[in-house]
């Protein structure tokens, strides 16, 4: 992210490409129905096109710049972008929760986010999950179906101090949620009900994010960083300079199966 490089990795062929960003730091990444990649971070919303030609869709709402992280695609081509700030002039300024509409047009679903991360549809997209990374909480919400607005927020879990912070979230074909532990060196698996189901250990304490793939979707592919980000909140004990931050990718062969993810009917 930090490189404002994205990199891309064939599964048949074992080729990894890579995509400079000219600067451009890709904190959240989706694909558009037209094929380009729709990538967000500090300097906004992007779309960039298979010719390696960018524009900026978004950089502001009412003023205030937009910095976001993770995104996620809904079933009508809208967009749900979380916003942060650590690092900014106004440092650790509450971050909001976006859907962004196919027209550009944006409207704000949440607010007072510590840090946002991690989002997911459940498989009938009626619920959404959201990370708040440093309040170690996911949130849940109803998803209006015919407009995709979120409603009824409440907390779906919260993890225990001794614990990694949960980072970047996905949801397989069962409803599960699955979370990765930043300085936790693992990816939990969470039932609906929120209950832990399985825990799978990861050699790096970074975990940032997971997401399925392989030909029948059981691939687990788990990204690591190796930047040295140490915050107040990291879990009693912790010693970065004793453990394996990370910065590889990982694969871990599954009986469960993902699903596809929604792509954005962006045209502005």
């Amino acid at each position: 992210m930090n490189a404002s490089l994205v990199f891309s990795y064939d599964r048949m062929s074992g080729q990894i490409a890579s995509l400079n960003t000219n600067g451009l730091n890709a904190a959240g990444m989706a694909f558009n129905q037209t094929g380009e990649l729709v990538f967000a971070g500090s300097g906004g919303l992007h779309l960039w096109r298979k010719s390696g030609e960018h524009r900026t869709l978004l950089c502001k709402h009412n003023a205030e710049t937009l910095n976001f992280n993770d995104i996620l695609a809904g079933p009508h081509g809208q967009l749900y972008a979380g916003t942060w700030y650590w690092g900014a002039q106004d440092y650790e300024k509450p971050g909001k929760l976006y859907l962004i509409e196919t027209d550009g047009s944006m409207s704000i679903q949440d607010e007072g986010i510590e840090l946002s991360n991690g989002l997911g549809l459940s498989p009938d997209a009626s619920t959404l999950y959201y990370a708040d990374s440093t309040a170690r909480k996911i949130y849940i919400y109803q998803v209006n179906p015919q407009t995709g607005a979120l409603s009824e927020r409440r907390v779906f879990v919260e993890v225990p101090s001794t614990e990694g912070m949960p980072d970047g979230l996905t949801v397989d074909a069962q409803g599960y949620i699955w979370s990765a532990q930043w300085y936790g060196s693992q990816i939990v698996r969470y039932d609906p009900d929120g209950t832990v189901e399985r825990r799978i250990s990861v050699p790096a304490s970074q975990v940032s994010c997971m997401t399925f793939g392989g030909a029948d979707w059981n691939e687990l592919y788990i990204t690591t960083a190796s930047e040295d980000w140490q915050t107040r909140f990291s879990p009693p004990l912790y010693d970065s300079s004793r453990v394996n931050l990370g910065g590889d990718l990982y694969r871990v062969k599954l009986d469960i199966q993902g699903k596809p993810e929604y792509k954005t009917e962006f045209a502005w």
